[in-house]
């Protein structure tokens, strides 16, 4: 654990102020969900709550059909961390921060297409260089992720539909 030296009260309705320079090195976001831990009887610890994490293994599950039927790579983020990729594409990745120009597209919450050379920075040690789709993952209009679908020289009709079709998917399954 890393001390930050801020130290806050608890108001009258046990609410206590995050200072903003942390919020910001931690992204998180007015309207985030903070999971509550307790470790020991004396501490407690906020870690930023991921609903995309929390049905990990349907995600996984649901990328590798994918591949297999369309065989195109696919990276499914959530606002934090690499969620899954498809059919052993980069495993290595899964877990690991997103750039923060990563998050700072997927803020915009609209589907980009990057050109052959673009550089889309996904996180420490990936950046695609293919022609590849971002299609941020919304869940009532929440920014909860990310699908990047990977092509080739460009990304056509099919990719586009591919990646539209799993964000939405993905976000209307996190809405029931």
């Amino acid at each position: 654990m890393k001390a930050t030296g801020v130290v806050r009260r608890i108001d009258d309705l046990g609410r206590i102020v995050i200072p903003k320079e942390i919020r910001r090195n931690l992204r998180v976001h007015e309207g985030d969900s903070l999971e509550i831990y307790i470790d020991g009887n004396d501490t407690i610890i906020l870690k930023k709550y991921s609903l995309v994490e929390s049905v990990n293994n349907f995600i996984n599950q649901y990328v590798e059909s994918l591949h297999s039927s369309c065989k195109k790579e696919i990276i499914v983020t959530d606002t934090e961390r690499v969620i899954a990729t498809s059919n052993g594409f980069r495993k290595d990745i899964v877990g690991k921060k997103i750039d923060m120009r990563l998050d700072d597209r997927m803020q915009k919450k609209t589907a980009q297409t990057f050109e052959r050379g673009s550089n889309l920075e996904i996180c420490d040690n990936l950046v695609i260089s293919s022609a590849c789709i971002l299609k941020p993952i919304t869940v009532y209009g929440d920014l909860i992720g990310a699908v990047i679908v990977i092509g080739d020289n460009y990304i056509d009709e099919s990719e586009k539909m591919l990646a539209e079709l799993t964000a939405s998917f993905i976000g209307k399954y996190l809405e029931n």
